[in-house]
Parts: structure tokens; C-alpha cells; sequence
């Protein structure tokens, strides 16, 4: 080994003989920090959390259900788009009014592509509502039953062909795996500093009301000595103690590395997804899978640990590229403002 692979780490340790588990972490050393190469256990380190978000990734496009025509015209005949879109018409301004969607299409990368695939996710909501349903033989009214309805729609995962789709879902988990990960070192670093502001401040305090307790006391109404010194010096002692074992966690390339390697080892806790079966009937009523009229709708839930992050399903879609308008820059118009 020279020099060069020293420094930059020649393939080795788990990683070694597999392609994509090695281009993935070098592509991953390289969007977190290049630094990491010289910490000289990284990829002994890395390479197993990597295959671990590699086949989890993998897992979470795989259980994407196969996709779903989604042209007005199909929606008469899929459960999905049915339960998705109230009307034909829905299903074609979801397309149109997809910022996303005309991104891809402007793209250098959409101009020889036909036939779009894509994931279409949504915020789906259930809500009890009263109607008619069967008891045996006898129609009763006014039966408690749950209608499920679906807003939001986002569109994401553009691609020339279902695998691409595909592939391109499993990017999308571990850049999410990613910036968890980041996430975690930038508030763990906001943690240290805040704990060492809190320090400064603490044993200044303290100093202060060591020095001049008399001329203090004066202004502590609430106990005859003043501001209670033993609690201040706990204080002190309980954040120096925080401040200390964060230190000890590492710093640096060192917590950065380890943040990588827990969140890798652990992509389920970051980005939980399942498959989901609604058994819904025509008017989005939940009802059991062998009712008479039930329509199977297979869908992918999915949450994330982002703060506030609601939990979302998902299916995969694909249409034909000539049935979105897509919106061109109008030269003459720009030419008339200038």
C-alpha cells in the first residue's frame, strides 16, 4: 500500500469486493467531510453501518407495490388512484401542479425520457363518520364507520424506468439517513457550546458572589444570605459534569464518525417505513378485506424522526410524459420587461 492509499484509504475491511457498498461509502465520506479518510479505523467503522442502511434502503424500495397507471383514464379501474382522487380531473391537475414534476421535465437528464415513473406520497387522514352498513341481514343507519381521505400530494423519485425508481427511493433513504446523522452532530455541537456558555456564566457568577457577598445580599431579597452559593456550586459541578462526558463522547471527525455509524446501524429508528393494505369501498369507507365491493389499496407508510414530520403513504406511479403540459419560458414576454 503507498502513500496515497494511506491517506485516502484504499478499499479493505467489509467494504472490499463489493462495488456498491464501496462506491456508496466513499460518496458518503466525500458529502460528509473528506477528513474522514485520515481517522485510520473510519471505514472499518463505517462499512458495516453502511451495509446495514445499504439492504434497509434496498428493503423500503422493494416494498414499493407495482406501480400504478396513473392516467385520468385509468381511474375508473385502479383502487388506488379511486381512492386518492375524487374525480379523473384530480389526477390530472396533481400532475400538472407538480413544481417538482416540471423541475424533472427541464432537466437535461428528462429529455429523451417517454415514460416517467415516480412516487406520489400523501398525508392520509381517517375520520368517523355515520352511515348505512349490513349487520348480518339487517340494514342498520347511522353505524359508526371510518372514511379515509388523502391530501397533500407530493411527487419525488423521477426516473426513466420502475428500477431506476427504484434505485433512485434507495438514494433517497440513505440521503435521509445522512442528514440525520448531521443533524445529530450539529445539535450535539450546539449542546457543547451552549454547556460551555452555561459554564462561563456559572463560575463568573459564582466569583462574583464570593467576592462581594456583602454588597449582593442587598439585593437578594428572597434568603438572608442572599443567592444560595451551595446551589450555585452544584449548578456548576452538575453542568461541568454534562460538559465533560460530552467531551469524552469525542469531538471533531470523532463525533462526526460516530454519529454516521449510529444512525447507518440504525436506519429504522430514522426513517420507519411498512407496507400498508386499506380495504376501502367506493366511498372510501374502510370496510373488511371480503366485503362485497371491497378494492385492495396497496400503499408504502412511511415516517421520519424529523421534528413535527407527520407520518405519510406512498405508491408508485407512472404516466406517459405527453400528458403533462409542460411550461416554457415565454422569451417575448421576458424580452417586453426588459
Amino acid at each position: 500500500m503507498g502513500l496515497l492509499d494511506w491517506l485516502f484509504g484504499a478499499p479493505r475491511g467489509a467494504c472490499a469486493g463489493d462495488a456498491r457498498r464501496d462506491e456508496a461509502l466513499a460518496q458518503l465520506i466525500d458529502a460528509v467531510d473528506p477528513r474522514l479518510r485520515l481517522v485510520g479505523t473510519a471505514r472499518e467503522r463505517l462499512c458495516p453501518a453502511v451495509a446495514t442502511a445499504l439492504d434497509y434502503a434496498d428493503g423500503v424500495a422493494a416494498s414499493l407495490a407495482p406501480c400504478v397507471d396513473t392516467r385520468p383514464a385509468a381511474w375508473a379501474a385502479s383502487p388506488v388512484l379511486r381512492a386518492f382522487f375524487v374525480r379523473p380531473a384530480d389526477v390530472a391537475e396533481t400532475l400538472a401542479t407538480s413544481q417538482d414534476l416540471q423541475d424533472f421535465l427541464a432537466s437535461p437528464v428528462a429529455i429523451d425520457v417517454a415514460q416517467v415513473y415516480c412516487v406520489i406520497a400523501a398525508t392520509r387522514s381517517e375520520q368517523t363518520v355515520l352511515g348505512p352498513a349490513l349487520d348480518g341481514d339487517i340494514l342498520r343507519q347511522d353505524v359508526q364507520q371510518t372514511a379515509v381521505s388523502f391530501r397533500h400530494f407530493r411527487l419525488f423519485a423521477f426516473s426513466a424506468s420502475d428500477g431506476a425508481m427504484r434505485r433512485r427511493v434507495a438514494d433517497i433513504v440513505l440521503e435521509g439517513l445522512v442528514l440525520a446523522a448531521l443533524r445529530r452532530v450539529a445539535e450535539r455541537q450546539q449542546e457543547g457550546e451552549r454547556l460551555a456558555f452555561a459554564q462561563r456564566l456559572l463560575a463568573g457568577r459564582l466569583q462574583l458572589i464570593e467576592q462581594s457577598r456583602a454588597g449582593l445580599d442587598a439585593l437578594e431579597p428572597d434568603s438572608w444570605r442572599g443567592r444560595d452559593i451551595d446551589s450555585l456550586r452544584a449548578r456548576l459541578a452538575a453542568n461541568s459534569a454534562e460538559l465533560h462526558a460530552l467531551e469524552a463522547a469525542g469531538n471533531g471527525l470523532e463525533a462526526t464518525l460516530q454519529a454516521l455509524v449510529n444512525t447507518l446501524s440504525a436506519p429504522d429508528a430514522v426513517i420507519h417505513a411498512e407496507s400498508l393494505q386499506l380495504s376501502l369501498d367506493a366511498m372510501n369507507i374502510v370496510v373488511p378485506s371480503d366485503s362485497p365491493g371491497a378494492r385492495p389499496v396497496p400503499l408504502l407508510e412511511f415516517s421520519t424522526a424529523t421534528p413535527g414530520a407527520s407520518r405519510r403513504v406512498a405508491f408508485a406511479a407512472s404516466f406517459p410524459r405527453d400528458l403533462v403540459a409542460e411550461r416554457r419560458l415565454d422569451w417575448d414576454a421576458g424580452m417586453r420587461m426588459l
